[in-house]
């Protein structure tokens, strides 16, 4: 009976899976709303509806870019509810990160800076992270108890917000934020070391792994490697393709998922999250359906490393830098009037998308839990 009871015991990769699941369901549904704004502003611009530098591109995409931009705010709010902390210091922490002035201080580094004799390493700019601010609101909970329990309860009260506003704020941007951020940058470098050794590789490992690379935050690291290529060579062989196929997979295994479930308020939102992955906004179908759902999870790796694969193999690439889905179509079109690229573009979106769905619909299937779903919907 002992043995039977340890087996059902979480492994560490399900503790961590179910941690970042609690920490992204309360905020999916601003991540949907701002999902579902990017794509449909996405379909303005590529129609011309929507012109470049007017009021109207400018008021709608900052919108949407708000709610990624100041996303660990978010985070930390939510974090701090799984990790037993003060919610509102918590934010406050992350308000201190993103907090206009000090990213600017951030991405203007000054080498040999101190923090009173403490050095400070350059930890980049902490806006639409993610890595660093759940790093910080963990070790937050841990000095939280601290404090408890060496801060006499009849003046606590005044000191400890004082002093754990503090020490979490300093040790963030001195301690952790920088490892958070440089977990993410490692990845990057990573991709473009892969890169120089075979152009393939890397469309496989982020049309399988991008899930895991966006929820590292990862991602944002590509962007210069994107708009270099498109500056020098002008187009990208590397970023797109690869997260083209993540992106039509998460979608493949969320639309799966919608004819699945039993549960009327998942399938809406599993819906809403298929329209928003095939427009290349991952957050909603990626937190909501693969990270808690196994099989989705499975599916999404399969569905897009194939359809990396054949991306990377017959050298699909992007003329653009824009999110990698279903309304970057126009993006695949070659400057000289040739077909080739947007049939090889429609060819990967269409292998990632049917491989993951077909996982999905032929796997055995069971829904979360209701209170789960609750979680996801919002409701």
């Amino acid at each position: 009976m002992a043995q039977a009871s340890q087996d059902t015991q979480p492994s560490v990769f399900e503790k961590v899976l179910n941690a970042l699941r609690d920490i992204f369901a309360p905020n999916l549904i601003a991540l949907m709303g701002a999902g579902i704004l990017q794509g449909i502003l996405i379909i303005l611009q590529s129609t011309g509806v929507v012109q470049s530098n007017t009021a109207e591109e400018f008021i709608l995409s900052h919108i949407s870019e708000a709610i990624f931009y100041f996303l660990p705010v978010l985070l930390a709010y939510s974090s701090a509810a799984v990790f037993g902390t003060n919610k509102v210091l918590a934010a406050a922490v992350a308000l201190f990160l993103v907090h206009p002035e000090v990213v600017q201080e951030t991405s203007n580094f000054t080498p040999n800076s101190d923090f009173f004799f403490i050095p400070i390493v350059d930890g980049g700019t902490y806006t639409n992270s993610v890595i660093p601010i759940i790093l910080i609101v963990w070790a937050q909970s841990y000095i939280e108890k601290a404090c408890e329990k060496w801060i006499p309860e009849i003046v606590r009260g005044v000191f400890l917000p004082v002093i754990l506003l503090s020490l979490t704020a300093i040790i963030g941007i001195l301690i952790l934020g920088p490892i958070g951020n440089f977990l993410g940058d490692l990845l990057g470098a990573a991709i473009a070391w892969l890169t120089g050794v075979a152009n393939w590789i890397v469309p496989v490992i982020l049309g399988a792994f991008g899930t895991f690379i966006v929820m590292a935050g990862g991602h944002y690291t590509l962007f210069p490697i994107s708009t270099q290529l498109l500056a020098t060579v002008g187009f990208d062989n590397v970023m797109t393709p690869g997260l083209l196929a993540s992106n039509m997979a998460l979608a493949g295994a969320a639309l799966a998922t919608t004819i699945k479930t039993n549960n009327q308020s998942f399938r809406s939102y599993s819906l809403s999250a298929t329209v928003t992955a095939a427009l290349g906004v991952s957050q909603p179908a990626l937190y909501g359906i693969i990270v808690p759902m196994r099989p989705a999870l499975i599916a999404s790796i399969i569905g897009g490393g194939l359809g990396g694969l054949y991306a990377g193999l017959t050298n699909f690439v992007f003329y653009a830098f824009v999110n990698p889905g279903v309304a970057a179509i126009p993006a695949f079109f070659a400057p000289d009037g040739s077909i080739a690229n947007f049939v090889n573009g429609v060819i990967t979106m269409v292998i990632a998308f049917v491989v993951a769905f077909l996982y999905v619909f032929f796997m055995p299937y069971q829904d979360l839990k209701d209170k789960e779903i609750e979680e996801i919907t919002a409701d």
